[in-house]
């Protein structure tokens, strides 16, 4: 059981990820030491808009090259820096399975610190 509410190790519930949100919305990614990522593609994202302005997209293909980047390459690719192993990655998907992958790919890759939202957009949008 996730100490977030969520079912699964990892998983966080809906209420645990409107927490987040507010917390990295009200101070910001470095403070909050929240790094919340949508894996979506961007055109899933832009037919039902992104979950916060505070959420980060990096399509589930690119996660395990992108970890893998130096941090200048990452930004430089995708447009937000590359999350620090003292950050912890929330992930976000449309129904949890990627963001499930997602979460797998970054404990593979090093990270300790994950979790991930398993209602995604079709629970956060319904």
């Amino acid at each position: 059981m996730s100490f977030f509410g969520g079912s699964e190790e990892g998983a966080i519930n809906k209420e645990a990820m409107t927490k987040i949100i507010e917390d990295v919305s009200a101070t910001s990614r470095e403070e909050s030491g929240y790094v919340i990522i949508d894996v979506r593609g961007h055109d899933e994202i832009a037919s039902t808009g992104k979950l916060n302005n505070c959420v980060e997209t990096l399509p589930l293909p690119n996660i395990p090259g992108g970890l893998a980047m130096e941090e200048e390459d990452f930004k430089a690719e995708f447009g937000f820096d590359k999350p620090g192993l003292d950050e912890t990655i929330v992930f976000s998907c449309k129904a949890g399975v990627r963001a499930k992958q997602a979460y797998q790919l970054a404990k593979n890759a090093g990270y300790s610190k994950v979790i991930y939202y398993a209602g995604g957009s079709n629970e956060w949008f319904s």
